[in-house]
């Protein structure tokens, strides 16, 4: 019976597309509560509880590492907390921020804010050390969140515009027209989805910035967007104390309207615990992967086969496909 030459690598191909295409999980979800200095947590069913009210002055943007530690931008300090799993907080920034608000995690695990007050954007090691990231292109810069090349864009509220920059700083212009944009998110497509804050809207950006309306309904003051793994979009309502839930065709419900108060920023886990969006594998996993089903392969191959008479055939070719996160 000839063993099959493909087996080793449908195995690997199997194992990377189960890492990138995971079952989707119940999403808990995390918001700052700007007007009574309190961070909510809720269930996927919308339940609330308080996770943590030390601390806190007005906070903002929030962000998790991939440890499950809880950032929290403290606009009315000009601080950032850390939080534990456990919601114990510290903090992890006291200097380089200038009114605070959204935070967002690159791959390497440093920590970017938007300074709204001076116009910049901080870079925070894993140790808390801070420099300027970019200092030019921005006005009054609010929403922060990355690609999966590894580009931050950045809204300006003050300039009706979103920025993009290199992993190196450069900047450009990526979409322009926006009334007063503010919070951004990526769904697993690379589309760029931007709260429009006082026209009450979502608008969603292809990758190559060709913009639309997303959402228009059930909104007031959105301040913050986050997606679950199911492509679902949380958005935070300030004007109205509550958190819209709207799906990936766009239809919107409330998913939460109590214990809320003046909420802002918005983070989600799964239920056990792992931070949204899943961290896509790095390159160097996947092609180990590949790699590895072609290695194990070509020994396979390497034997003799009794009915070919010990003939090796051309190894097959494989390809593989890239993955996108929000």
């Amino acid at each position: 019976m000839k063993t099959p030459n493909r087996s080793v690598i449908t195995a690997g191909a199997a194992l990377l597309l189960g890492l990138l295409a995971a079952p989707a999980h119940a999403a808990i979800v995390y918001v700052s509560n700007a007007g009574n200095n309190t961070i909510g947590k809720f269930t996927s069913d919308g339940v609330g509880s308080v996770f943590a009210s030390s601390g806190l002055n007005g906070p903002t943007g929030l962000a998790f590492d991939r440890a499950g530690n809880l950032y929290a931008a403290n606009g009315g300090n000009e601080t950032i907390e850390k939080f534990t799993a456990g919601g114990v907080g510290s903090v992890f920034a006291s200097s380089g921020l200038s009114g605070p608000v959204e935070l967002a995690f690159d791959r390497a695990g440093n920590l970017y804010a938007a300074n709204n007050g001076n116009s910049t954007i901080e870079k925070f090691t894993p140790d808390g050390v801070g420099s300027v990231f970019a200092s030019s292109g921005l006005n009054a810069p609010f929403g922060l969140a990355f690609d999966n090349a590894g580009n931050l864009y950045a809204s300006n509220n003050g300039g009706g515009n979103i920025e993009k920059f290199t992993p190196s700083g450069v900047g450009s212009v990526f979409a322009s027209g926006l009334t007063s944009p503010g919070a951004l998110a990526f769904d697993k497509d690379g589309n760029l989805y931007v709260a429009d804050v006082n026209d009450n809207l979502i608008k969603k950006f292809t990758p190559g910035g060709i913009g639309s309306v997303f959402a228009n309904t059930g909104l007031s003051l959105p301040s913050g967007l986050a997606f679950d793994e199911a492509g679902n979009l949380y958005v935070t309502n300030n004007g109205t104390n509550t958190i819209r839930k709207i799906t990936p065709g766009g239809a919107g419900s409330v998913f939460a309207s109590s214990g809320l108060n003046g909420p802002f920023g918005i983070a989600l886990t799964d239920d056990a615990g792992v931070p949204l969006p899943l961290p896509i594998p790095e390159p160097s996993s996947a092609m180990l992967l590949l790699f590895g089903g072609l290695f194990a392969s070509r020994r396979a191959r390497s034997r003799p086969r009794r009915d070919s008479g010990g003939d090796l055939g051309a190894l097959p070719r494989c390809s593989a496909g890239r993955g996108h996160s929000s």
